[in-house]
Formats: structure tokens, C-alpha cells, sequence
């Protein structure tokens, strides 16, 4: 009987979640996008998006029909597979997190319009990601040169700066982007998401086994806290966060295992893969996080040296590797310098971003919103909404995002630990000294020659405190995974019940109305009752079930999936750029238009001049700047805009519009002077027609906001 009963729970489970999932899939257009053409049940991407709500369906509803236990035991066991066939399935389909189906708004064709969104929406404010890194991505196909041709008008450093796929040896240092190499663009593009998505939750589970004493809830617990973090997922690219954590964790489990490792070819492959993941590390190049975190990867380092150094085994054999990989490293450290020397140079020399020097304090939280820095740490449950909604949030959801850390709790169970358990653990003890100093350099700040000597100068304190959320992660996991008392329910409920009414109270006061009732409602009965089950130590169902909605609303909700890279290769313009410079090969530049679209001509493989400078093109621009009057505009990282003016304008050349953005107010007699081609723009040019050129219309289209011309330079 108990066998007819569980066999026909599973089918009537199954019809369930089918007929749910196929509603989902076809009304979330009509009630999401709120476009009814979107979709329709002939499309592919109608059942691509059903497998994947079914499959989400069928998750949740396994959870009432299988015992829990069972059922994570068989996750945990198959994970693997589970995780292959999942980056299958992504490639195959080339499904990607980005959020390019935004470049319909140069679609000049309505009849054509489309979309190839899946699920969510694409992020306007993600730039950095959909008008820069991408576009980059995708200009370096099929060659995938160390100097890409077509940035900055040609020969451009991309292994160093914005670091991109090279067909080169030193690639082995960015293994994540060596799926466009051997694959091409979009399936490249695909692996490049579902692999860091996957590893990151892969190797933080064991990077947390091995601090919660393999504690296996525990350490899920937080690696849904580090994975689908707000701030991970909002600076997913091109910051290098994700890489950051992958690399530092992945580091800590090589060491652990040479350590613990007898057999001297297994000791010697180690010692190789710790030498691929130091270069990895390294040159992520963005020390503002990659400093502070590799603080914190020294410290769990140091403690596992502390821990097993007494069954560390090291025979005169094993120097040999160590000194053959130090070499191999060396030459390839010389090797890239070689080639990046000058890269290196002019990037060193330039006002922004320049040689950095920081000496922390909390002036950046002050400045951009309104709160100091002990209200601040509180921010991360506001978190939870900002990729659902947007309206009335007045500061860049970027920047407010952080790690989802349970903040203070983390200290709560710690000081629990040492003082009530009297359980006086090294890594505790190490991490929450490290928690002080960073602290003090966010806060406070250090003298100039501390900051020096700590190296920390290149790390603002706004971008220190993110760290801060991943370190409170760790001292929570390791409190946790050690804790014996369990608080009694009087003062587990006055201590949730106070800390949920200060979390609402700096919310509100940190973002303002957009914090309405809703959410005060929302965030005072999640927090309470989170909280509350850490300090009474009840780390079971109900707990993970709240994590887990909590960190996939605020987290998984963040990025679009989107299928393949059409909806930039199918537009009308992009195929006139193509065939125009098939035709005949020239130098683009985009005039009349802002930031964004600068860089769409890269994406089409043309040599544009005012694509991302991501370091200044010294030679072009001394050109237009014989005196250097304005090098202090142009000498930064930059969008860089075109203005065609006449030559009786009286305007200065170069203006500076933002930290990252100049324009250049360019004459008839520039365009000559630089052997310009072609121009993208966004209004008529016949009135610059003059004796010496004349602007040859080549294309003409209308976008549902503005125009877009395409000329050929004819020279008189």
C-alpha cells in the first residue's frame, strides 16, 4: 500500500508539475516582459524556459514527497553529474548570463524585432558588461590575438588589461575563458558563465567542508551565502570576484592536499596546479578585492599549516618540483612583462585609474549614500529586493550590493564560542583579528606607510568592507560548525527581536522610500527568524529552505539567461558594418551617439578608433593634441565620444565628462588627419561637406528612439 501511495504521489507530482511549469512558461512573457508575441509554443525558446521552470518545479516539489535526507544525500552524492549534465545542457543550447539583448535598441527594423531573453531581464546599469567587457569578448573572434586589431584603432594589449581570450600559452592562467578559443563565441560565452556558476558552488562546498569540519549542512549554508551573493551576482563581470574566490579556495584545497599527501607524483602534480593558480590569481588584476581576500586565504593557509604540521612529511625529492614550477613560473612572469611592458608603463602613468594610493576610511559610504559605516555593515537585507524591484531605488544597486553575511550574528556565536564554550579555536581566533584590522582600515583607516607596507593602499575602503561580508561568512561557518550551547529562547528572541528592529530601522534610513511597508514586513519576520535558528543553533529544514529563497530571490534573480548571441549578428546594422568593411577594410569611428554604442562596431570585427580606451592611445591622440594641453583629460581609462563641430567652433577639444568618459570635438580636417573611414552616427552629416571630403550615405535606418546613418569618407 505505502509503495501504491509513493509511486502515485510521483506521478500526480509529476502532472503537477508539468501543467504548473507550462503555465509559468506562457503566461511569464504576458505578466514579465508584458509583450504577447514573446515566445510562442513553436519557439525554441519557449521550451527552453520550460525545462527550466519544470526542473526548478520539480525541485521544490521533491521536497514533500521525499524524505529530506534521502534526497540531499543523493544530491551531494551525484553532484557531479548533476553539474555536468547541467553545463551540457547550457553549451548546447548556448545559454549565457548576458545581458546583450539590450542592443535592440539599435534594431532599425521593427518587423524583425526579437528577443532571446529565457528568463529575467537584462540590467541597463550593468555597462561594464553588456557595452564593454563583452563587446571585447566578442571582438577578439576568430584570431583571439595577445593585441587585439580593432580596439583603440588596433594594437591593443587585451591579455593584461580587461583580460580577454589569446590564443597564447599564458591563457592557461584564465582557464574559464578558453571556451571561446576551442569553441567560438557563443558557446564560449555560455561556458564561461555555467563554469564559474558551477565551480564557485562547487569548491566553495569543499573550501567550507574543510573549515566546518565537513560539516555538510553548514557548509551548504554558506556556500548558497557566497554564490549567489547580491554582490557577486551584480559584478559577475568583469570585476574578477567570482575568479577571486574560485582561485583563493581552489589554492587552500591544493595545499591541504599536498600537506596531506605522502606520494611523491601526486605531491608533484599539486605543487604544478598551485603554480597555474597562483598565475591565476595574480592576474585577475583588480587588487582593490584581491588584496584584502588574499589576506584572508593566508590566514586559513597558515592555519592549516598550524593544524598538520606535525604529519607534514617533506623529503629532500620533493624540492625538485617546487624549484622546476618556481622557474616555469618565473619565465612565464618574464614572458608576459615582455610583451606588457609597455602596457604596464602606460598604464602605471595615467590619472585614472594611475598608482592608487589609499589609506582607508569610510568617505566613499559617507559620499554616495548618506550613512555612516556602522548603519552600513546592515545594508545586505535591502539587498534581497534589488533584483526584483527598482522603482524608487535612487542609488546604483552596483554599489549597494554586498555579501548576504547575517551580520552581527557571525560575532554573536563566535564570542559564544570562545567565551561560553570556552573553545579556543586558532582559525576563529585568526579570522576574527583579521575582522578587527579590516575594520579599523575602513573605518578609521591606516598611517600612509602602513597602508604601504600592507600593500592595502590599492584597496578602498568601500571595496574592503565587501570582503568583510565574505570574512563574516567564514567566522559564521566555523562558529557554527563548533558551537555546543545553544542560547536559551528568552534571549534568542530579545536579541533577534532587537537586531531585527535596528536591521529595518538602518534599511530604511540607508535606502530612503524605497524601503516601504512591504518590505519592513518581509525583512522583520526573515530576519527574526533566521536569526533566531542560528542562536538556538537549529541549522535543519526549515532553516535552509529560508536561506536558499532568500539568496535565489536576492541572487540568482540578478542576471538574464539568455540564448546565444543572434540578437547582435542578426541586427540590420550589424550586417551593413560587416559587409561595408568586407568590402573594402577602413577606420570606424561612432560620433553623435553616448557611451554605449561605441563599442558595437568591435563586435562586428572593424578597427573602430574611439572603442574603449583601456589605456590612452598615446600616439593617436597626440595627434590631435600636438601641445599636450589636454592630457590630463585623455590620459585615464575612458568611453571615449566624438563630436563632429565645424572648424570655426570655438570649443575646447577634449572634454571631460566623467571619471571614465572624455569628449573629443572633432573638425573635418581630424577626421583627414587620422585617416578615418567610416562613421557610425546618429544624425545627417551633409552639412560637413566641404572641398576636401564629402560624407557618402551608405545606410540609413530609424530605431524607435533615433536615427542611424552609416558614411563612407569620400576624399577630395
Amino acid at each position: 500500500m505505502k509503495f501504491l501511495i509513493k509511486y502515485t504521489s510521483i506521478i500526480f507530482g509529476l502532472i503537477i508539475s508539468i501543467t504548473v511549469s507550462f503555465l509559468l512558461t506562457y503566461f511569464y512573457p504576458k505578466l514579465i516582459l508584458n509583450n504577447n508575441a514573446l515566445f510562442e509554443i513553436t519557439n525554441i525558446n519557449f521550451w527552453i524556459r520550460f525545462i527550466l521552470i519544470f526542473i526548478m518545479v520539480v525541485f521544490v516539489y521533491s521536497h514533500f514527497i521525499f524524505n529530506i535526507d534521502y534526497l540531499y544525500k543523493w544530491l551531494y552524492k551525484k553532484r557531479y553529474f548533476i553539474s555536468l549534465g547541467i553545463i551540457l545542457f547550457v553549451v548546447v543550447f548556448e545559454l549565457n548570463n548576458s545581458s546583450i539583448d539590450l542592443w535592440n535598441f539599435l534594431n532599425t527594423d521593427s518587423s524583425q524585432w526579437k528577443t532571446d531573453v529565457i528568463l529575467g531581464k537584462p540590467r541597463v546599469i550593468r555597462t561594464d558588461e553588456f557595452s564593454v567587457y563583452t563587446p571585447m569578448l566578442l571582438s577578439q573572434n576568430p584570431d583571439y590575438k595577445y593585441f587585439n586589431d580593432f580596439l583603440r584603432g588596433g594594437n591593443t594589449d587585451v591579455f593584461m588589461v580587461y583580460g580577454q581570450p589569446v590564443k597564447n600559452i599564458v591563457s592557461v592562467f584564465r582557464p574559464f575563458l578558453l571556451g571561446f578559443i576551442f569553441f567560438g563565441s557563443a558557446k564560449g560565452l555560455s561556458l564561461f558563465w555555467i563554469l564559474r556558476l558551477i565551480i564557485l558552488f562547487l569548491i566553495s562546498f569543499e573550501f567550507l567542508m574543510l573549515i566546518s569540519n565537513r560539516n555538510k549542512i553548514i557548509s551548504l549554508f554558506g556556500t548558497f551565502l557566497i554564490t549567489f551573493a547580491p554582490v557577486v551576482q551584480w559584478w559577475w563581470t568583469p570585476s574578477g570576484i567570482v575568479e577571486i574566490i574560485i582561485y583563493g579556495e581552489i589554492l587552500i584545497l591544493l595545499l591541504n592536499n599536498y600537506i596531506n599527501q605522502g606520494k611523491f607524483i601526486k605531491k608533484s602534480i599539486t605543487v604544478f596546479l598551485i603554480m597555474i593558480f597562483v598565475g591565476c590569481y595574480l592576474f585577475i588584476l583588480y587588487p582593490a578585492w584581491q588584496i584584502p581576500m588574499a589576506y584572508i586565504f593566508l590566514i586559513v593557509g597558515l592555519w592549516l599549516l598550524m593544524e598538520n604540521y606535525r604529519n607534514f612529511i617533506f623529503y629532500k625529492k620533493d624540492v625538485l618540483p617546487i624549484i622546476i614550477c618556481s622557474i616555469l613560473f618565473i619565465v612565464a612572469i618574464i614572458y608576459i612583462y615582455s610583451k606588457s611592458k609597455q602596457t604596464i608603463s602606460l598604464i602605471a602613468n595615467t590619472i585614472y585609474p594611475g598608482d592608487r594610493f589609499e589609506t582607508g576610511g569610510d568617505k566613499y559610504t559617507e559620499f554616495m549614500l548618506g550613512c555612516n559605516s556602522f548603519i552600513h555593515v546592515f545594508r545586505y537585507w535591502g539587498n534581497m529586493f534589488l533584483a526584483i524591484f527598482d522603482n524608487k531605488l535612487k542609488s546604483n544597486p552596483c554599489n549597494l550590493s554586498t555579501f548576504f553575511d547575517l551580520f552581527p550574528v557571525g560575532l554573536i556565536v563566535s564570542a559564544i564560542v570562545l567565551f561560553r564554550d570556552k573553545i579556543k579555536d586558532k582559525l576563529l581566533i585568526m579570522l576574527l583579528a583579521l575582522y578587527l584590522i579590516f575594520t579599523i582600515w575602513c573605518v578609521v583607516g591606516f598611517p600612509k606607510f602602513l597602508a604601504q607596507i600592507t600593500m592595502m593602499k590599492t584597496s578602498p575602503a568601500y571595496r574592503t568592507f565587501i570582503v568583510l561580508g565574505f570574512l563574516n561568512i567564514l567566522i559564521l561557518v566555523r562558529s557554527l560548525s563548533l558551537a555546543k550551547y545553544k542560547m536559551n529562547k528568552v534571549y534568542s528572541f530579545i536579541i533577534s527581536f532587537v537586531l531585527s528592529l535596528l536591521i529595518v530601522s538602518s534599511n530604511i534610513f540607508i535606502y530612503k522610500s524605497y524601503f516601504d511597508i512591504s518590505k519592513v514586513i518581509i525583512v522583520s519576520i526573515l530576519s527574526f527568524v533566521v536569526f533566531y535558528l542560528i542562536l538556538r543553533n537549529k541549522i535543519g529544514r526549515l532553516f535552509m529552505l529560508l536561506i536558499m529563497f532568500i539568496m535565489i530571490v536576492s541572487g540568482l534573480f540578478v542576471n538574464p539567461i539568455q540564448k546565444g548571441i543572434d540578437i547582435i549578428n542578426d541586427l540590420p546594422l550589424s550586417k551593413v558594418i560587416r559587409e561595408t568593411d568586407n568590402n573594402k577594410k577602413g577606420l570606424w569611428i561612432v560620433e553623435g551617439f553616448n557611451f554605449f554604442v561605441t563599442n558595437f562596431p568591435i563586435m562586428q570585427g572593424v578597427k573602430t578608433l574611439n572603442s574603449i580606451n583601456t589605456y590612452p592611445n598615446i600616439d593617436i591622440l597626440n595627434q590631435l593634441d600636438k601641445y599636450k594641453i589636454y592630457s590630463t583629460v585623455y590620459n585615464r581609462y575612458a568611453n571615449v565620444l566624438v563630436n563632429l563641430v565645424h572648424e570655426n567652433n570655438r570649443v575646447n577639444k577634449f572634454v571631460l565628462l566623467e571619471r571614465e568618459t572624455f569628449q573629443i570635438n572633432m573638425t573635418t580636417d581630424d577626421l583627414l588627419k587620422l585617416n578615418v573611414d567610416y562613421i557610425l552616427t546618429s544624425r545627417n552629416l551633409n552639412e560637413f561637406n566641404n572641398y576636401k571630403l564629402n560624407f557618402e550615405q551608405i545606410y540609413y535606418g530609424r530605431t524607435k528612439k533615433f536615427d542611424v546613418y552609416v558614411y563612407r569618407i569620400k576624399r577630395l
